[in-house]
């Protein structure tokens, strides 16, 4: 097996990308079809946009500071990612540790701060068998772009905040970029995309998540019923990082977009964002990854599924 058939194995085999076939089932039952970041209610000029969370419990145990923080941070960015103003917070924080609970509240409440949201409310199970923090975010959005709206010839472009460090919790290989930012900072990053946005630059969107790079354009792909074509060598990664490492990271602020012109990166770049167009989006079915003059293939949608649909 060639470096790239391995790079690809490496990917599709993780955790985080694996476990998204589990959610086809649930989906059929609740009638799901849009599989995208958050969900949309249009009320008249407004958009309302929710988006819905849990922590892996690995995270949880391992760092349940981080785990708290994260829920605020995962939950914004599918906001974000859609066109939203983040506003209002809403939580459930699970564990029979008095110690644990403490941590996890402590988190998200630096996670507001930094966000600038208001928890509008919260819950907690003192005397559950487990720990967990579940979380959603509410936001509002004069103009919003799903991740369901990729068409064939649409450029894939990938804006990473690379000013980060890795760190390993449980088995979700993180790269947070926030934490050592300002809240004024973290706004510009996210006035950035939200104006972007509104100037009717992005056709369809997703933010990266658990199942990495690889996998966060794999539900880009299905959602929208098109292929794609990606050059690994042209995805922004931190210096010194193992490409096969950086794809199953998963980037505190890292999105995928479908655009048209280069012009939509403008704001990006300007507030920090490394930004690069990748590939494009096709008609056929099928991810094709690129790298040193090799191509292979890495899943055919007309016969896989990550969402477990097939």
């Amino acid at each position: 097996m060639g470096e790239l058939a391995n790079i690809l194995a490496t990917a599709k085999g993780y955790k985080g990308f694996a476990r998204k076939s589990q959610i086809g089932e649930i989906a059929k039952i609740m009638g799901e079809r849009q599989f995208d970041d958050a969900g949309i209610l249009e009320l008249g000029d407004t958009k309302l946009v929710v988006s819905t969370d849990g922590i892996a419990e690995e995270l949880v145990k391992s760092d349940p500071w981080f785990a708290g923080y994260y829920s605020v941070m995962v939950n914004v960015n599918d906001v974000v990612v859609k066109g939203a103003r983040p506003l209002g917070f809403v939580n459930v924080i699970s564990s029979p540790s008095h110690e644990t609970r403490v941590k996890i509240a402590r988190g998200i409440k630096a996670g507001l701060d930094k966000y600038n949201l208001q928890l509008l409310k919260g819950h907690t199970h003192p005397d559950s068998s487990y720990e967990a923090v579940d979380a959603a975010v509410v936001g509002v959005a004069k103009k919003v772009v799903r991740g369901t709206t990729a068409s064939p010839g649409d450029l894939i472009a990938i804006a990473i905040d690379l000013d980060g460090s890795f760190g390993v919790k449980g088995w979700v290989k993180t790269f947070d970029s926030t934490l050592k930012k300002s809240k004024p900072e973290i706004a510009r990053m996210i006035k950035a995309i939200t104006n972007t946005i509104e100037a009717s630059k992005i056709k369809a969107s997703r933010d990266m998540s658990a199942p990495g790079i690889l996998g966060t354009l794999t539900m880009l792909c299905e959602a929208s019923s098109v292929g794609a074509e990606i050059d690994l060598e042209k995805i922004p990664k931190p210096d010194n990082c193992d490409l096969a490492e950086w794809l199953i990271s998963y980037p505190a602020m890292g999105f995928i977009f479908a655009i048209e012109s280069e012009s939509a990166l403008v704001q990006l770049r300007k507030v920090g964002f490394e930004t690069k167009i990748v590939g494009k989006f096709t008609k056929v079915k099928t991810i094709k990854a690129r790298l040193h003059g090799e191509v292979e293939t890495f899943i055919d949608l007309s016969k896989e599924s990550i969402f477990g649909l097939r």
